[in-house]
């Protein structure tokens, strides 16, 4: 009875043991089913990833070599058929284009050729550099020309429709901008993931950062739709990658999100976790079954144990297959990953090396045999010893460094190098991992360069957000301003307004902002210690893919001085004017004087002579009235005279379009050059109907300074004297030439008789302003040009020397 009741304590103790056993057994065992399936996630998730960035790179790449083709060539009435050359090597893609001002241009598909794409929904939006890779949301239709203006935006794709992917990016090709978008064949895509996977129960999506499903091997999910940002996505994109388990549409997921390198995608792998586990739970219950029945029955403890036994074995039997699973699947990773792998055993000997790897070095796997791996061409001076100091030393479990090394056309590339260990059963192992940054590092350092345009141009740069708090300035803006970055940032721009402008002013200024996006113009605001500053500003909206502002980016430069120079310049242009016309009004009086001389002889003789004969009685009527007839004609003279005068001196500065030819003869009648006692031959050939725009009365002023000079140069010679004018077309512009005959201007002193105040008279003979402001008013006032020559000519078949002044204006 002891024995007995012994033997059931002991039956009891061992059932409750093995049960707590059991139990514990199946926890653990549980809980690494899950790591396991998370395992394979990430793995699935990183094998895809890598061919879905290499893809992408290959894309771009692409471009990149289509631009040096279009670089190069100067046909380009075979851009189409190298077009579709580029597509037969590459199944992802549906076709090729080339657009300009948003219509193709040029296509692999022809029927694409004209169709006109506004609304291409690219993400993401560049603000420094337009030159990246951008992927639109899905298109429906196998290409554009089925599917133009129809993308997807925030719409849903029917199940089975076919559909395609644009991704974008710029080119430049003479200094003009194109744009070349590639269309990914979604269909390749989603055969390569299910030609792959070994169970139905992994789903595969690749979505884009902003939330658009571009991709899913699940028919149920619905492309195109956003999809809400999960608390693992967001993990994942700090951490690039994320696998964890979450609930989905009510529904339970072992998930793997995993960013691409360069691209702003992420893949998504979903495991269906009660479907994943449900072999798990149903060999469970079947155990619970089985022990139920070694209960109830009373199974002797060495069957139990026997059972135990056989359990244990079949547990090998099923990690040894899982191990070999796992080797395969290292093999499959090994061979179809895109980084450059090598492994290498203790001694530097390479045993494996991938083919991205050989075909990088353009080896073979014949030509690596027994070769150790500091052997390999690729190494560049101290680099070779230092890799093989660190395979024969190794102690480290995984060591990374970036390395500079020769690929097999000798081109150097910037390699991410890893050497880690692995313990195979007979020795131990080493996987060298490369992969290939070049790329990665020359965007890095585009936009360290974009960086230092930022922070040392001599214009001032201010980034605010869309409420206008001021995020970062350059160090002009501080120059300028005089307010200090950490003083400045977290703060509203209305630091700087100055009390100058009108609000009127500022609503129209934001109302450009926000219709055309930018506004330049002239602005006063004020610096740091109070004081006003004029700058030049132009301010830039910055909005996203929802056209919503995110951002305003101000340009300015200091004008101040500038401001200050022009003040002064107007000035002093004013006051020579005011002196060359008071020049001009002493001569005018004098030319006036002597036209009055004659007219008033006429008048004083004529009286005298009524006066003469009425005293006498010898008065004659017919006489008088002759008399009053030239009384009369010689005061009409005198008061035209005056009438020209004042029209001389009019102020007005009306811009008018005016006769030259016309004008020419006002300048020689109201000039002394036609004076008698002057003795110059004047001969004007001028063609008719040439008309300007301008002020008449400056382009008198023009022609009197000039003709004033020819005649003080003729005054100092005996012989004949010669004045020829001649005005004609010359395509767009009016010529006007002014010659004499007075023997030319001094060499030394041709180019310097436009100067302010130079002059070889005497100082009661002129102040040497005259030209200056004739050269003036010719070039800032008539948008045209004067200027001297020495000149030889022939006329009446007699030879000459003189100078020569040349009049071009810009014909109405």
């Amino acid at each position: 009875m002891a024995n007995s009741l012994k033997l059931i304590v002991g039956l009891f103790f061992a059932f409750f043991v093995i049960i707590f056993s059991i139990m514990t057994s199946l926890s653990i065992l549980k809980d690494e089913a899950i790591d396991n399936y998370l395992t394979i996630s990430k793995l699935n998730a990183k094998s895809f990833s890598k061919e879905l960035n290499q893809d992408l790179t290959n894309m771009e790449l692409t471009i990149l070599n289509l631009e040096d083709f279009l670089q190069t060539t100067k046909d380009y009435s075979n851009i189409e058929n190298k077009l579709f050359e580029i597509i037969q090597d590459y199944p992802q893609i549906r076709s090729i284009n080339i657009l300009e001002n948003s219509r193709i241009i040029y296509s692999s598909n022809s029927y694409n050729s004209g169709l006109f794409l506004p609304n291409q929904n690219f993400y993401p939006k560049p603000i420094f550099d337009d030159n990246i890779l951008k992927i639109s949301t899905p298109w429906i239709g196998r290409d554009f020309v089925s599917g133009s203006d129809v993308y997807v935006n925030e719409e849903n794709i029917k199940a089975n429709e076919q559909s395609f992917i644009p991704i974008s990016k710029n080119i430049e090709i003479d200094n003009k901008v194109y744009q070349v978008i590639i269309n990914l064949n979604t269909d390749y895509f989603k055969d390569r993931f299910f030609s792959n996977i070994a169970s139905g129960e992994i789903i595969f999506e690749i979505l884009r950062l902003d939330g658009i499903l571009l991709l899913s091997t699940n028919k149920n999910h619905k492309i195109g739709k956003r999809i809400k940002k999960s608390d693992l996505l967001k993990v994942a994109i700090e951490k690039n990658q994320y696998t964890g388990i979450e609930v989905i549409d009510n529904n339970k997921y072992i998930v793997t999100y995993i960013l691409t390198n360069n691209y702003p995608i992420s893949l998504v792998v979903k495991l269906d976790y009660e479907k994943s586990l449900s072999s798990w739970n149903k060999r469970q219950y079947n155990f619970f079954v089985v022990t139920t029945i070694i209960v109830v029955l009373s199974i002797l403890i060495a069957l139990f144990f026997f059972y135990l036994y056989n359990r244990k074995k079949e547990e090998e039997i099923k990690q040894e297959r899982a191990q070999v699973q796992e080797q395969e699947k290292f093999k499959l990773l090994f061979q179809d990953s895109h980084f450059l792998a090598t492994v290498i055993d203790s001694n530097g000997h390479i045993l494996e090396m991938n083919n991205i790897a050989l075909d990088f070095l353009g080896e073979n796997l014949k030509s690596i045999h027994k070769k150790k791996f500091w052997d390999l061409k690729c190494w560049i001076g101290s680099d070779k010893s230092a890799i093989k100091n660190k395979i024969k030393n190794f102690t480290e479990r995984k060591y990374q460094d970036e390395l500079i090394v020769l690929n097999k056309d000798k081109e150097k590339r910037i390699i991410e190098f890893t050497l880690s260990s692995i313990n195979n059963a007979e020795e131990r192992l080493l996987v060298a991992i490369g992969l290939d940054i070049t790329l990665k590092k020359e965007k890095e350092n585009k936009l360290k360069q974009a960086y230092t345009v930022f922070s040392n141009t001599r214009d001032g740069i201010m980034i605010t957000n869309s409420n206008t708090v001021i995020l970062d300035v350059n160090r002009a803006f501080e120059k300028i301003t005089g307010y200090k970055k950490e003083d400045i940032l977290n703060k509203k721009v209305n630091v700087l307004k100055s009390n100058t402008h009108t609000k009127e002013f500022y609503s129209k200024m934001w109302k450009s902002i926000l219709d055309k996006g930018f506004w330049e113009g002239e602005i006063t605001n004020k610096k740091s210690d109070g004081t006003n500053f004029i700058e030049w500003l132009t301010i830039n909206a910055i909005r996203n893919e929802n056209n919503e502002v995110v951002n305003y980016i101000g340009v300015f430069s200091d004008i101040t001085e500038q401001k200050l120079r022009e003040k002064l310049l107007k000035e002093k242009d004013y006051a020579l004017f005011q002196q060359s016309k008071m020049a001009a009004m002493g001569e005018m009086i004098g030319n006036i004087a002597h036209q009055w001389r004659q007219p008033l002889s006429v008048i004083s003789t004529a009286a005298t002579g009524i006066m003469v004969q009425k005293n006498i009685g010898v008065s004659v009527e017919e006489d008088e009235i002759k008399s009053l007839n030239a009384i009369n004609n010689s005061a009409q003279f005198l008061s035209q005279t005056i009438e020209d005068f004042r029209s001389f001196l009019k102020l007005d500065k009306e811009v008018q379009l005016f006769n030259i030819d016309r004008t020419i003869h006002d300048a020689l009648d109201l000039s002394s050059i036609n004076r008698k006692n002057k003795n110059i031959s004047i001969d004007c050939e001028i063609e008719e109907n040439l008309e300007v725009y301008g002020v008449k009365n400056e382009f008198i002023q023009v022609m009197m300074n000039i003709l004033k000079n020819a005649e003080d140069a003729l005054d100092k010679q005996e012989e004949e004297k010669l004045i020829l004018i001649n005005s004609f077309l010359d395509g767009q512009k009016v010529v006007i030439k002014i010659m004499d005959n007075a023997g030319g201007i001094d060499s030394k002193i041709i180019s310097r008789i436009f100067e302010p105040y130079f002059t070889t008279k005497h100082q009661s003979q002129g102040t040497g302003i005259g030209l200056y402001m004739s050269q003036e008013i010719i070039r800032n006032h008539m948008k045209g040009k004067l200027y001297v020559e020495n000149y030889s000519y022939t006329y009446k078949d007699n030879n000459y020397t003189g100078a020569c002044f040349i009049i071009e204006l810009p014909f109405k």
